[in-house]
């Protein structure tokens, strides 16, 4: 396990929480009865179980800390509210150091031990300060604050500990993080592909097998989540995906997304396909005569004033292929390019994509659970089982080796099936 891994300074997943459970604990803390003067501190009590689920960096944990000092201050009832300003911040960090130096994860058994500990710690660091803090500025009493002042704190940290300790799990599920920060990082695993220029090539497999992940490495962009390749080398029109400068795969592979839709950012066609010519500072008259030519290739040479709102889904994806075009990329990625096209849509989107190969020379991979439409195609494929390609090669040897070894068996095309079994003589 990477026992300091931490969320990605610029991945807002934390803000959320923490604001989630900030809003949360100011809600309890307000309903929640006070017995004896003595109630939970839910603010404290939320923000360390934030700060358990996302392990942010100690900048951020002060953050967290003056966030929940401002609200605290707002809503105490105590002598000296300010306190809160010095307090929250003060034990956030503390909260921060331990969370993500995971030197406090014990287990009892299959129970994690950490958030009962941590809790009570910050709980009693940032009461502590708070009543000391009281203590000096209203020169209160040295009794009062030994036997009365820091029991009390002692009581609430123990109180807020238990109820952390409760909320964790049912937190950590439904945020789907249960010790997420100490999860290995997804890696792709003896990814042993040379795809030669002009090919037409299909990735297949489960969903989570890592065919997205694979896609966008092919254009230098890399996940966050993505540990890398292990024992893999992959070169795609003489491309080198692993070692290649990430800049330069992004020059050269254009990519259609899963969600075409939102690859679309204008309200024309026209505008669509002129988008991305001018950012580049193509010149206007070319910038004209490359927009008429891709719109003809994908079929849209008469909708380039319509609005992309009444187009169809096929061809909307016909759109954001075309404006990928624009860019002249030598390598087209798509992913699962019909996943949301009706089968007439679909059929067309894969004709034109066999024509952009054959006739334009593009080098085609696409990844894709519906198989039948490239079932009577010149193409390869390869096929990818939970991050490990399992077979890559001739489509018939590829469905041969799923239908043998039961590898994701239900996309292989009926029609191959019974052909591959009345061969065989079983039917």
């Amino acid at each position: 396990m990477t026992k300091n891994k931490r969320y990605n300074k610029s991945d807002l997943r934390w803000i959320t929480i923490t604001t989630l459970l900030l809003a949360i604990g100011v809600i309890l803390r307000i309903i929640s009865p006070n017995v004896g003067g003595i109630s939970l501190n839910w603010n404290i009590v939320m923000y360390a179980t934030a700060i358990l689920l996302c392990r942010p960096s100690l900048r951020q944990g002060f953050g967290i800390g003056m966030v929940s000092g401002i609200i605290a201050t707002m809503t105490s009832k105590a002598a000296l509210p300010y306190a809160n300003l010095i307090s929250d911040p003060v034990a956030a960090l503390v909260c921060a150091l331990l969370a993500g130096s995971h030197i406090l994860d014990f287990k009892l058994g299959r129970l994690r031990l950490e958030p009962v500990i941590i809790i009570f710690i910050t709980t009693f660091i940032s009461g502590g300060i708070f009543v000391t803090l009281t203590k000096i500025v209203l020169s209160l009493p040295m009794s009062l604050y030994l036997y009365a002042m820091l029991p009390a704190v002692l009581l609430v940290a123990a109180l807020g500990s238990i109820a952390g300790q409760l909320l964790y799990l049912p937190a950590a599920k439904i945020f789907n993080d249960d010790n997420i920060a100490d999860r290995a990082p997804f890696i792709l695993h003896d990814i042993d592909l040379t795809i030669p220029k002009n090919s037409f090539f299909v990735i297949t497999g489960v969903n989570g097998s890592g065919k997205t992940t694979l896609l966008l490495s092919m254009a230098g962009v890399r996940p966050s989540y993505f540990g890398g390749f292990e024992n893999s080398s992959i070169n795609i029109d003489g491309f080198d995906i692993i070692n290649d400068d990430p800049a330069l795969l992004n020059r050269k592979f254009g990519v259609v997304m899963a969600d075409y839709e939102a690859q679309l950012v204008t309200e024309t066609v026209n505008d669509e396909i002129a988008f991305s010519l001018e950012n580049i500072g193509m010149d206007p008259l070319d910038i004209i005569k490359k927009r008429d030519d891709v719109l003809k290739k994908t079929g849209l040479e008469k909708m380039g004033s319509r609005k992309i709102s009444s187009l169809s889904g096929g061809q909307k994806q016909r759109l954001v292929i075309a404006a990928v075009l624009a860019m002249d990329t030598p390598v087209l990625v798509l992913d699962e390019p019909v996943a949301a096209v009706d089968p007439e849509g679909a059929k067309e989107i894969y004709e034109l994509l066999y024509r952009l190969n054959k006739d334009d020379g593009k080098t085609i991979i696409v990844a894709e659970h519906d198989l039948k439409y490239v079932l009577d195609m010149q193409a390869q494929m390869a096929v990818i089982d939970k991050s490990y390609l399992k077979i890559s090669g001739e489509k018939d040897k590829c469905f041969k080796y799923m239908y043998e070894n039961k590898v994701y068996p239900e996309v292989i095309p009926l029609r191959w099936k019974i052909r591959w079994e009345m061969g065989q003589g079983i039917c």
